[in-house]
């Protein structure tokens, strides 16, 4: 999963979340992805980071201090995790101490198949400088290319789906 880093909105279309909420855990310290002139970038690693830390906040419903504790033991393992590539990675884990511990398995295997997946994709739409906005019924050039290669049906379904997603 090699790739120069994504912009926070591209981040959040590639692991499907709001970003919003991806905005959320970077700023209450669950994710720290690389900065630079005020611009988060997003690498295979940190998407991967940000995709078990959502899943864990929508299964636990934690807050960010336990959340925050339980993506710094995923990254800690992180490393050894991608050369085991385990289906599921178990988290253990008590909210007091007394009650009995929480497990909750994460598809450690499939996040990361569907993270490369959608990354190879990323480059079928180009981010656009700040401020600008895409006029209605705009489809990009690589789409356009891609749906001659398929035929006109698709072409008709990809404009259907521009023009019908955008607010009058």
């Amino acid at each position: 999963m090699t790739r120069q880093g994504l912009k926070l909105k591209q981040a959040s279309s590639v692991l499907r979340i709001d970003h919003k909420k991806l905005e959320n855990l970077i700023q209450y310290g669950v994710i720290r992805p690389p900065q630079s002139e005020g611009t988060y970038f997003f690498d295979a690693n940190a998407l991967m980071l940000a995709k078990v830390a959502s899943y864990l906040q929508e299964s636990l419903g934690t807050g960010t201090f336990v959340l925050s504790k339980l993506v710094e033991a995923f990254s800690a393992a992180e490393e050894q995790l991608r050369s085991d590539n385990p289906e599921y990675i178990v988290f253990a884990c008590r909210l007091t101490a007394q009650e009995e511990p929480i497990k909750l398995g994460v598809p450690f295997r499939t996040f990361r198949e569907q993270i490369e997946e959608r990354m190879s994709r990323t480059d079928l739409q180009q981010d656009l400088p700040s401020g600008t906005q895409r006029r209605r019924g705009w489809i990009p050039k690589p789409l356009t290319d891609a749906a001659k290669d398929i035929g006109e049906v698709f072409k008709g379904v990809v404009s259907d789906l521009a023009g019908g997603s955008r607010r009058e």
